[in-house]
């Protein structure tokens, strides 16, 4: 009762809620992204939460235990139609007309499709909602339209062709518009066919769902990917989700659960037999919905169960295979062999299309393998061979019937010609043979005993009286013994006559040809790039073959043909370029493992091959060869067998030489043919005219006494037992057949497949030595030395000038210069593959001998390699000629770059590395740059001529394509990648020239279109290819040669892009070829980060151009465009991996910064223009679906969502915000979005917290923090336009904690790391510095990437011990560490700059915000504490030094008007002087720039202080405040620091520095020099320390510079402008304010020197006005009446009386300016004004110099009254100047009409109104009110004396 109320599973991960799949907020997994997660061989995405969820989800695990369910047949009351009913109701869907779907739709479409199937409601609805999802997908997908047929035609220089192959091996013919594509894409059964084909597609990806798990279950990992965490985690849970114990199924009953796996092996047969139905009833019934079954969906359907059963059968092998411990039932083996018979039917479908085609060979080596794993061959050997007994009488052995029914089935399918069956039928022979043999010995020894018994019975006299006791009689007998298959034989008449069968077995092995059946299948089945399975099934239905040739051969015996076919089995189709492919396979499942510790292989095949070599010389070798390739370690292997074997070999066999009979028979009564040598027998001997072979030459001799035995009975053939080392000999051959006049070879010549053999050993010894010692945990000195005893031992019996590397170097260099056949190109390539397997071991001879080496063009010789496959048509042998070319070239190119650093430096290695010290000697960079220039040279023609070339098979193109591509790719990457290229220790000089070849030739102006055809054919190729759910192997091919020129394109154009080259051509044909590279993206999830980079690549670059940039979406079209956004718009849900999502995240940043106006829209709106034209709302207006929508979506949780996913989203809004300022008005709509960013704000802890523990983390919080920052101040800026800034500003005044804390100091900066790592490494590593390893910026900068290349560093500095170190403690490690700290200092430099601005925007829009100046004045302190910790000379620190200068500057410029407190002022002017003091030679060049900062930065601090002081008065000093007392007394002494420091020695400094031609000193430095001056002398109190600040002066002799300054400046005037004059006086004029100070003056002489200056001729010139016409003569009477004129009413207030005959005498030394001071002010229609065109206007200038001269003249005359002898008169018209002082007074708009303006001061007062208390009086500008006070002021001091 339970059971059946049981609640049905949840389906929530299996069909989540509609709506947020329809809305695009959720995606579902579907069984096609599920399957290629499995398939990926990265790993990541099996990772991902959402696959370990689903596989671990109950419901799910019934869809794979129950196999088939996914898609069962509804039935009648099925709970799948409540659920289909509660999924798609109103409450679960709310409809809404904005969205675009219709839940009817949907609903309708599902019960179609579950009506169509025929599948269940639910089902059904999750494949309606898939393909509803994947509709960008299939857009993307679908038919190529005309124009972008046309663009592609541009791109390949065929734009005035019509023709449909525009591109080798592509053929297109399209008639259709796009827009007509897109209304066909609309249609209702359009949508019904592609919902129709999902369903076919979901089901097949289901099948190879099911497949890749059981091999995760069965054989412990997954079909490409290493065994991951989640992977474990997801086989646990299948396990016990099967009732099986998580271990490792053994081959062991008690741990192998046989019955659970012949159950599943049950329901998989009755889903094949399902699968054959269905392709029955499609062939046998003509469909008659026309509509639907279009020959396109009739192919797919045929392709869906083709593939379904193909899986199920896989499954079903490795069900049978590991539970061989029992034979299968009667039932399941008539099961299987009554489906078995039904496989013929799939021959009709040969022929057919490629997705058909490829699937049938798979089928048929399942069917074989499937129906050998149901015979079990091993377990009916040990049967029949008394080892095993049957378990129970179900087993099929058991059953008459099933023997017969498989008997019958087996012939029957042989005579029909069904190659899949010729195998099986040779395995049953075997077997049938064993029941007969076993039948006949029973019947023989029965009828033995019957005679026996008859003889014993026989008795003349006996009467013939039965006994007592049991009958003994024949028939017992036979009924005892009589075995269950006898009536198997009796029936097919096989008792008495087995030679039905033999001519079965002679049929099987001749016209059927099963040894051909069983190599062609095997050489599929292996890690070849055309393996049709995963290698660890390949590897295991590789040992089913294995077994039925152990099993057949007492039959067959050691023949040719076996031995090839086991050749083929053992090696699966693996070449020397495939050792190094990763491999799944475990050590207990790999077939080589199993043949080296198979004892009755080994015996049968390898020793009778070992005993007939070298008469046989190949099969041995092969044996060797293959063996030896087994990739584990010899722990788990037992392949250090056969290089023991090779070294010690113990016979020979050959034949002995007609002439030859020093022997003697030896052990006749053996019979043995065995005979002894007599005396030394050589192998090699010398030729008459050679006397010897040298004295250091092995000299390969059987010795006197040694036993052999002839093989056969007639001719000379022997063995010989004597020990030798087949290596040598095989090495000394080799060095025999270059000069064969020289040996008399008693072991014949090597042929030229024997030496191809021969070279193929040396080289797969060597190469597998290198591969297990590069695993990890193994040392590369542990490569060199095994790999370099293989070499040494290969070379023992040569001379010593010779090895066996200059031996097959000088073999390559005969064929070269020959014209080589199939064999000859056949050792070419082994040569090649032996030059491979030595670089890494001996790279200095593989580069000396390529430098002299004809395969390349090098230097205008040689180039061999264009002849030997000059043909049109490839033969296999060129290929394989060619591939191995082009993997060596790309070895030495890597090779190049890993040895950059190895190459020219001389490190002590380890004792264990010494003997490979000298790899490198003898190869110069020259050598290897132009080596590698003939490289590049030689991939760029392969490239072009691919094109033409006629391949075997289309895989061939790809493989060459993959292995081309990254040569010419690699090579710019290298050089480009890092260090500075124009440094003399450049790392990659060697490649430089090689690089620049390749951009000369794909980016000259002149480039043609051939170079770039291969590449577009390869993306258009990609859009054309379809899924495969096999050959694995094939596909890695086309996903790596596809990626490969997506890189190589984007390489090429950021090339272009970083030197600023002109890449026109390249970049037209790119763009043109943007569709293509739009659709790869919907081909394969591995094709997306590569294309979006292309296109990002290709948009920043036309984003540069002058003029209008190339349009990404006008090339798309509208159509392709928006699906191409919608694709990328699901940001590679449901996986999310971080770095997809980033790159896409990046790409749409990209897109909206570069001028790709229509695509930006289109991102920010989410409507193509057309869509916009077309729409009711605004054209900027975001949709919901917009990018920017949903980036604002995904931040209002920026807390859940992880950090680097966060930086790329803020990132893009930033851009949006920058570039796109409209986006601000939806930015301020999304309340939610902007509280969330203040929240996560107002949350971070400080940065060097979180560093400690996390330094990611804090990188990333700063870096969010920045981006953060720079939106809220363009939020700010964009308010303020509209005066609605101030209440955000008042809210955002409350988050600043973190950017209080960490937004200036760059703290993170670890400066002890970065130096002492500079130094250590540059010591390491002599003539390489840290900066050698730099990143440019050739790639795309992204927060947290490497700032040094640690990958290129792996490569170039791995050789060295030190680098790894013995704990992880080495230079690597240190890299690690700068390269983490220094991304946290980028976050941070990052986070300095958007505070910068966010604080400028705050002050802007808060001017009178208390709290606002605390902090303002808080961070301009912490600029200046930050800039006095020294972090780094490095340019960065360096702007950043000053840029905090100008914050603090502009931050107290702001504060400064608003009354700041006089402490706070205090504070900072401390901090700041401790920042100005510290600057060492502040005038010095690469110091004056901050340095000038600083001092304005002084100059307005003082200032605020003044004004602070201002506001709350100086504290008196009897004042109870002693705080306030003590601040005071603090800013007093900081004060005369200044005033002796910055002024006085300042002043000195530049007064000296301004004779220096070459000094960066300007006048602007003296005049800062003064502003500081003065208002230090504004400061309260200062005039208390009138003494200490003149003898500061004195001290530093300032005042005797100033006039020293002043008596040279007519020289050193600027194009007639004595500026430094008026400078120097100005500096005399402040310091004159102090009475003390301006009486020192006085008695230095001052004015003296004033009058007797060379300046003072100037100054009495008549054309001194302040609106002369030249600068000069203006600059001489702003240096009377700012200087002179000011500076003598001090002196004369100073010292009275004293000093006033003297002001007297200078005033009437200058007459001239004396009586225009006078004239300038006549009133206009005064008839004196003639000529005088001054005199019109009036200057607050020449006000201020009345107001000054009145002043004085009123004193002196004064004075005079009672001093009339020593004091002359001044001659000056006082009377005059009150009529037109009164009358300027009086004639307030005149003027106001004549004021001018002199200076930037005086136009900003003229703009600015008058104060508060002048407003009533009519003034209209500042500049008038002051110039109408002092004239009335002169008025009052004029009347007064007048009275």
């Amino acid at each position: 009762m339970s059971a059946a109320m049981a609640e049905p599973l949840s389906d929530h991960i299996y069909l989540p809620p509609l709506e947020p799949c329809l809305k695009g907020e959720a995606v579902i997994l579907s069984w096609r992204l599920l399957a290629e997660a499995l398939l990926d061989p990265t790993g990541h995405r099996q990772d991902s939460r959402v696959v370990v969820d689903f596989l671990t989800d109950p419901l799910v695990q019934t869809f794979f235990t129950k196999p088939g369910s996914a898609f069962e047949r509804p039935a009648d009351k099925s709970p799948h139609h409540a659920a289909f009913v509660k999924k798609t109701a109103a409450i679960q869907v709310t409809p809404d007309p904005n969205d675009k779907y219709d839940i009817n739709v949907i609903k309708e479409d599902a019960l179609w499709l579950s009506d169509k199937a025929p599948i269940s409601n639910v089902a059904a609805l999750r494949v309606v909602a898939v393909e509803f999802q994947s509709r960008a997908k299939s857009q993307l997908a679908g038919p190529i339209s005309n124009q972008d047929l046309a663009n592609l035609r541009e791109a390949a220089g065929a734009a005035n062709t019509q023709s449909t192959h525009i591109l080798p091996g592509i053929n297109i013919a399209s008639a259709l518009d796009a827009s007509e594509i897109q209304a066909d894409f609309e249609k209702p059964e359009s949508r019904r066919r592609r919902i129709f084909q999902t369903y076919l597609d979901e089901r097949r990806y289901y099948a190879a769902a099911h497949d890749y798990l059981f091999t995760l279950m069965l054989q412990e990992r997954l079909p490409v990917s290493p065994l991951t965490d989640a992977a474990r985690t997801v086989r646990t849970s299948f396990l016990e989700a099967y009732g099986m114990s998580p271990k490792q199924p053994q081959k062991s009953p008690a741990d192998t659960p046989t019955r659970t796996f012949h159950a599943l092996v049950t329901q998989f047969i009755n889903l094949l037999r399902e699968c054959v139905e269905r392709l029955e009833m499609l062939v046998d019934h003509e469909p008659t919905d026309k509509e639907l079954w279009t020959e396109e969906v009739r192919v797919q359907w045929i392709q869906t169960y083709l593939a379904e059963a193909l899986h199920r059968l896989v499954v079903i092998f490795q069900l049978l295979d590991l539970s061989s411990d029992v034979f299968v039932s009667s039932q399941l083996a008539q099961q299987w062999f009554s489906v078995f018979h039904f496989f013929g039917f799939f021959d009709q479908f040969q022929g057919g299309p490629d997705s058909i085609s490829e699937l049938l060979s798979p089928l048929q080596c399942l069917v074989c393998v499937v129906s050998l794993a149901i015979l079990n061959l091993p377990r009916m050997t040990a049967f029949f061979e008394g080892e095993v007994d049957l378990d129970t009488d179900a087993e099929y052995l058991a059953s008459s019937n099933t023997l017969e029914s498989i008997h019958d089935i087996l012939e029957l399918t042989v005579s029909s010609g069904s190659a899949y069956a010729v195998p099986v039928m040779f395995a049953w022979i075997p077997a049938v043979y064993a029941m007969f043999s076993s039948y006949q010995e029973r019947v023989e020894r029965r009828d033995a005993i019957q005679n026996e018994k008859a003889v014993e019975n026989y008795d003349p006299t006996t009467q013939m009286i039965p006994r007592g006791g049991r009958r003994n009689s024949a028939g017992s007998i036979t009924t005892i013994d009589k075995r269950r298959y006898d009536d198997f034989l009796v029936k097919k008449s096989l008792d008495r006559d087995f030679q039905k069968v033999q001519s079965l077995a002679v049929l099987v092995t001749g016209q059927a040809r099963v040894y051909d059946i069983i190599t062609a299948m095997s050489l599929c089945l292996g890690p070849s790039d055309r393996a049709m399975f995963p290698a660890s099934v390949g590897s295991r239905m590789r040992a089913t073959f294995l077994e039925l040739l152990k099993a057949s051969y007492p039959f067959v015996g050691y023949k040719s043909e076996p031995v090839c076919a086991l050749l083929a089995v053992l090696s699966g189709g693996q070449g020397y370029w495939d050792l190094a492919r990763p491999t799944n396979v475990l050590a207990q499942q790999d077939i080589l493992n199993l043949t080296l510790n198979d004892d009755i292989i080994l015996q049968r095949y390898f020793e009778q091959a070992l005993n007939r070599f070298p008469y046989e010389f190949i099969p041995l070798l092969s044996f060797c060869r293959i063996l030896y390739c087994s990739p584990h370690s010899s722990e788990e292997g037992n392949h250090e067998f056969i290089l023991r074997l090779l070294q010690r070999t113990p016979t020979l066999t050959f034949t002995l030489p007609d002439h030859f009979n020093d022997y003697q028979l030896a052990n006749e009564q053996d019979n043995a043919n065995g005979f002894q040598f007599l005396d030394d027998f050589p192998l090699l001997s010398a030729v008459t005219s050679r006397k010897r072979i040298a004295a250091d030459e092995e000299s390969f001799t059987i010795p006197a006494g040694t036993y052999g035995r002839f093989v056969v009975d007639e001719g000379k053939i022997v063995r010989v037992e004597h020990e030798h080392s087949a290596l040598a000999l095989l090495g000394k051959r080799l060095d025999a057949n270059l000069a064969a006049n020289k040996y008399q070879m008693t072991l014949g010549r090597l042929t030229e497949e024997e030496t191809a053999e021969t070279i193929s050993l040396f080289a797969t010894l060597i190469r597998m030595e290198h591969l297990r010692a590069s695993a990890p945990g193994k040392s590369s000195a542990e490569t060199s030395e095994v790999a370099l005893a293989i070499v040494a031992e290969c070379s023992r019996g040569l001379p010593r000038t010779k090895d066996i590397i200059s031996v097959v170097c000088d073999t390559l260099d005969v064929l070269l210069d020959g014209e080589p056949d199939g064999p000859g190109l056949a050792t070419i390539t082994a040569s090649l593959q032996f030059l491979h397997s030595i670089l890494p071991i001996c790279p200095g001879r593989v580069w000396s001998y390529m430098a002299r080496c004809t395969l390349l063009d090098n230097q205008g010789q040689g180039g061999r390699l264009a002849r030997l496959v000059g043909n049109l048509d490839l033969s296999d042998a060129q290929f394989e000629f060619l591939m191995s070319t082009v993997r060596l070239s790309s070895s030495l190119i890597q090779s190049a770059m890993t040895s950059s650093v190895r190459r020219k430096t001389n490190l002590k290695t380890s004792s264990r590395q010494r003997s490979n010290d000298d790899a490198w000697i003898g190869v110069s960079d020259k050598v290897v740059s132009q080596i590698s220039l003939s490289i590049v040279r030689a991939a760029m023609d392969v490239l072009e001529s691919s094109s033409t070339w006629r391949f075997s098979t289309d895989l061939d193109r790809m493989v060459l394509i993959r292995s081309v591509v990254p040569i010419v790719d690699q090579v710019i990457l290298y050089t480009f990648s890092i260090d500075d290229i124009t440094s003399k220790t450049f790392l990659m000089s060697s490649l430089e020239p090689a690089a620049k070849d390749v951009i000369d030739n794909f980016l000259a102006p002149t480039a043609g279109s051939l170079r770039i055809h291969p590449l577009l054919a390869t993306l258009v190729a990609a859009t054309q290819q379809q899924a495969s759910t096999i050959y694995a192997n094939r596909s890695e091919v086309f996903l790596a040669q596809t990626i490969a020129v997506l890189g190589f394109a984007k390489n090429l154009v950021r090339v272009a892009n970083y030197f600023d080259r002109p890449s026109t051509t390249v970049e037209h044909q790119l763009f043109k070829a943007t569709p293509f590279v739009a659709r790869v993206c919907a081909c394969h999830d591995a094709f997306k980060g590569p294309a979006i980079e292309l296109l990002e690549a290709l948009v920043i670059s036309a984003g540069k151009t002058v003029g209008e940039p190339p349009s990404l979406l006008g090339y798309l079209g509208p159509q392709l465009s928006r699906s191409f956004l919608q694709l990328l718009s699901t940001l590679d849900k449901p996986f999310d991996q971080t770095d997809e999502v980033r790159l896409i995240w990046r790409f749409f940043s990209t897109i909206v910064r570069n001028r790709q106006q229509w695509m930006a829209n289109c991102l920010l709106t989410g409507k193509t223009p057309r869509d916009a034209k077309n729409s009711r709302g605004k054209a900027t207006e975001a949709s919901s679906g917009s990018i920017l929508s949903s980036a604002l979506e995904q931040l209002t949780s920026i807390s859940q969502i992880q950090y680097a996913e966060a930086v790329s989203i803020l990132n893009f809004i930033t851009s949006a915000q920058n570039y796109w300022p409209w986006t601000i008005f939806t930015l301020q709509k999304n309340t939610a979005f902007l509280a969330e960013l203040r929240s996560f704000v107002r949350s971070l802890n400080p940065s060097s917290v979180t560093a400690k523990s996390d330094e990611k983390q804090a990188c990333n919080e700063a870096q969010i923090a920045a981006y953060i920052a720079e939106i809220f101040a363009m939020q700010l800026f964009h308010l303020r336009q509209i005066d609605g800034a101030s209440s955000f500003a008042n809210e955002l005044t409350h988050d600043l904690d973190y950017y209080l804390r960490d937004g200036v100091a760059v703290s993170g900066y670890n400066r002890g790391l970065h130096v002492n790592f500079a130094r250590n490494f540059s010591n390491q590593y002599p003539g390489y510095s840290l900066d050698n390893f730099k990143r440019n910026l050739l790639e795309p900068r992204t927060i947290g990437v490497e700032y040094y290349a640690l990958d290129f560093a792996d490569e170039m500095l791995g050789f060295d011990s030190g680098w790894v170190g013995p704990k992880n403690n080495g230079f690597r490690s240190e890299m690690e560490k700068a390269n983490a700290n220094l991304s946290l200092v980028d976050a941070q430099v990052s986070l300095y700059h958007a505070w910068e601005f966010l604080l400028l925007e705050l002050s802007t829009c808060l001017p009178n915000n208390d709290t606002l100046k605390k902090q303002s004045l808080q961070v301009a302190e912490q600029c200046l504490e930050a800039n006095q910790e020294t972090q780094s000379h490095d340019q960065v620190f360096e702007r950043l030094a000053e840029s905090r200068v100008n914050l603090a500057l502009m931050l107290v410029q702001r504060v400064v008007d608003s009354a700041p407190s006089a402490g706070d002022v205090a504070q900072l002017l401390t901090a700041l002087w401790a920042t100005v003091s510290s600057v060492q030679e502040p005038y010095a060049p690469g110091n004056i720039s901050r340095y000038r900062t600083l001092l304005k930065l002084l100059y307005v601090t003082l200032r605020a202080q003044v004004r602070s002081y201002a506001q709350t008065g100086l504290p008196s000093p009897h004042s109870d405040r002693q705080g306030a007392n003590t601040s005071a007394a603090v800013v007093s002494q900081t004060v005369l620091n200044i005033i002796e420091t910055t002024v006085a020695r300042g002043f000195r400094t530049l007064v000296s520095l301004v004779h220096d031609s070459e000094a960066s000193v300007s006048p602007h430095d003296v005049a800062l020099i003064n502003a500081i001056l003065q208002a230090c002398l504004c400061i309260p109190g200062m005039d208390q320390n009138q003494t200490q600040i003149l003898n500061i002066m004195a001290a530093h002799d300032a005042v005797q510079a100033a006039v020293s300054l002043y008596s040279w400046s007519d020289k050193l005037a600027d194009q007639g402008d004595p500026v430094y004059g008026e400078l120097s006086l100005l500096f005399l004029l402040e310091l004159s304010a102090l009475p003390s100070v301006a009486e020192q003056l006085a008695c230095d002489g001052l004015l003296n020197r004033i009058t007797s200056a060379n300046l003072a001729a100037y100054l009495r010139r008549p054309n001194v006005s302040p609106l002369a016409d030249s600068v000069g003569p203006q600059r001489c009477y702003s240096i009377w009446a700012k200087g002179i004129v000011p500076l003598l009413l001090n002196i004369l207030t100073a010292l009275g009386a004293t000093i006033a005959p003297e002001i007297a005498y200078v005033l009437n030394q200058f007459p001239n300016l004396m009586e225009s001071s006078v004239e300038r002010f006549e009133a206009p229609d005064d008839s004196r004004r003639r000529g005088r065109s001054d005199r019109s206007f009036i200057t607050h200038l020449s006000v201020s110099e009345i107001h000054s001269l009145v002043l004085m003249t009123r004193v002196l005359g004064a004075l005079r009254v009672n001093n009339a002898r020593d004091i002359p008169p001044v001659e000056w018209d006082s009377g005059a100047l009150l009529e037109t002082v009164e009358f300027w007074i009086d004639r307030r708009k005149l003027l106001r009409e004549r004021l001018v303006p002199l200076g930037p001061r005086e136009a900003e007062w003229k703009n600015m109104p008058p104060t508060e208390r002048n407003r009533t009086r009519g003034f209209e500008s500042r500049l008038e009110e002051k110039v109408v006070e002092q004239l009335e002021q002169v008025r009052i001091v004029l009347t007064e004396g007048l009275e």
